[in-house]
């Protein structure tokens, strides 16, 4: 049994553990999937949201930049009409045009015009007048004939003035579209600063940086007038991509050209003026939040891990204690089974001997004395004999396992009585129809009711003269009714209780000890007996202690 428990315990704490590691695995996988889901659906949200911020930015500094051109055109337009109307100008109304102008851009440089031949007739800056600048893009690009008067912004150089600017230019063109020259107009660094102030991010991890159609630098938020005119075509890697992808506004993840600090980049082209725009910011300022976020989400995956951890050792433990009882109730009821059972076949011992003692042994002690006074011959000492046997057999019967089944019970009784009956020459009828189960009819019950059985059927043999005897069973209400009708002589039945007849007598004990009852009905035509068991009303735990 010890060997049986241990193995049993062994296999129960594998599958114990087997079911933890499962349980263990799965709630930690569920709760990592979700929290990486739900960091990685940040991330994504984080990223959306920065390039959402930028192209709002973006969408400004558009309008900013093409208000600001607009703004230049105009002024060099009416600069342009003015000329046609009053020129040449003196130089003294050209520095009035020019100083009307500044108090609406006051970024405004120097003011100039070219004639047909591309030498400067006019300026704001006397130094350059006179000055050849035929072969310069903002005069050169004006002679297309086929192409419409439109401003040109030139790349940022020190040609003209000897410091960094940027020229905008525009045709003179009069009423019957002939070309008069140009109208043109420098401006430095500090333009495109003041343009973009109002949307500059106000962190320091944000960059604005504008461009123009060769990859020069017209505005970098930081140090705007060192990287002022710097070409990035060569070393923007961004710039690149987005020319490939052909469209206006492109987004972008890669390292800064300049701290090689991983940035979000996008790139907006400012309309059809050749400008374009650059907004970025740093990705470790963009993700720093999201970054404490992860690290709240790994403390709480290490928090539910190590809970989960402790529930299932608890859970194991409560297991392991669990089965410890289960084994020591398992081993206390075993032990208290044996205990029954040894009680169990003591008291069937006693019954036996008892029952053995009560029938054969007195059956056996009266044979002895009539033989020990020679009052009896051989026949009789055979009937004795017989019946010593019939009732060893019949005590043997009752050990035999009926499941309830008073007809299986019956039918044994048959067994052993027929050759008996049929020696006397008595004719049997058994009318037997299907009972209920009787759950009290254990051994000791069953040996009851057999000796019932038992002296009627004696009786009736010596007794009573038959020829027939029937033997029909039935139901009444509650109960299962056994009847046993003779026809030969019958007998009163109050005479025989009343002179304390033994056979009566121990029907009566024996029926009281089962919770039944017995009832006799006897004339000149025959003798009546009717047991009536109960279906579920008498056990044998009510009467256990009886000895008949």
């Amino acid at each position: 049994m010890k060997l049986v428990i241990k193995a049993y315990w062994k296999n129960s704490q594998e599958l114990l553990f087997q079911d933890i590691g499962k349980i263990l695995t799965i709630v930690l996988l569920i709760v990592g999937a979700t929290l990486s889901w739900i960091g990685y659906d940040e991330y994504r949200q984080v990223q959306e949201s920065e390039y959402r911020l930028l192209e709002a930015h973006a969408r400004n500094a558009d309008v900013q930049v093409a208000t600001a051109l607009s703004d230049i055109e105009y002024m060099l337009g009416e600069i342009a009409q003015e000329w046609l109307k009053s020129r040449p100008l003196e130089r003294k109304a050209f520095v009035t045009v020019l100083e009307r102008h500044k108090k609406e851009i006051p970024e405004l440089g120097t003011l100039f015009t070219i004639n047909t031949q591309g030498h400067i007739s006019h300026s704001t800056d006397p130094t350059i007048v006179g000055r050849d600048i035929s072969q310069e893009s903002y005069f050169a690009n004006h002679l297309n004939a086929e192409q419409s008067p439109k401003m040109f912004m030139s790349r940022p150089d020190k040609n003209l003035l000897g410091i960094p600017t940027i020229i905008f230019s525009l045709p003179i063109i009069d009423i019957n579209h002939r070309f008069l020259g140009v109208v043109g107009i420098t401006i430095g660094f500090n333009f495109f600063p003041k343009v973009l102030q109002a949307i500059n991010p106000d962190d320091s991890a944000s960059m604005s940086v504008i461009f123009n159609r060769d990859g020069d630098l017209m505005y970098r938020r930081e140090n705007p007038e060192k990287f002022f005119g710097n070409n990035i075509t060569q070393v923007s890697t961004v710039l690149h991509e987005h020319r490939d992808a052909g469209t206006q506004v492109t987004r972008h993840i890669a390292p800064s050209a300049h701290n090689g600090k991983t940035r979000l980049f996008l790139i907006r082209e400012v309309g059809d003026t050749g400008i374009g725009l650059i907004l970025s910011r740093q990705l470790d300022e963009v993700f720093a939040k999201w970054r404490r976020n992860v690290v709240i989400y790994a403390l709480i995956f290490l928090f539910i891990s190590v809970v989960v951890i402790l529930l299932v050792i608890f859970v194991a433990r409560s297991r392991h204690e669990q089965r410890e009882r289960e084994i020591e109730l398992a081993t206390n009821r075993e032990q208290l089974q044996k205990i029954k059972q040894q009680q169990m076949l003591s008291q069937e011992r006693q019954r036996l001997m008892q029952d053995m003692h009560d029938g054969l042994g007195s059956s056996l002690t009266s044979a002895l004395r009539v033989i020990e006074c020679g009052k009896v011959d051989e026949a009789d000492i055979m009937q004795i004999l017989k019946s010593c046997i019939d009732d060893l057999k019949l005590a043997i019967d009752s050990m035999e396992p009926v499941d309830a089944d008073l007809l299986l019970l019956l039918a044994t009784l048959r067994f052993r009585l027929a050759p008996r009956l049929e020696s006397t020459g008595i004719i049997l009828h058994w009318e037997i129809v299907n009972v209920p189960a009787l759950n009290w009819l254990d051994p000791r019950n069953a040996l009851h009711i057999l000796r019932i059985l038992q002296e009627a059927f004696t009786n009736i043999i010596k007794h009573t003269r038959t020829t027939e005897i029937r033997v029909i069973t039935g139901v009444e209400d509650d109960w299962v009714v056994v009847i046993i009708i003779d026809n030969g002589q019958g007998f009163s039945v109050e005479h025989a209780l009343k002179n304390g007849g033994k056979g009566l007598s121990n029907q009566m004990r024996r029926a009281e000890a089962i919770g039944a009852t017995i009832h006799w009905e006897s004339n000149d035509l025959g003798t009546r007996l009717t047991l009536r068991l109960r279906v579920a009303g008498a056990t044998y735990e009510t009467h256990k202690n009886s000895t008949l």
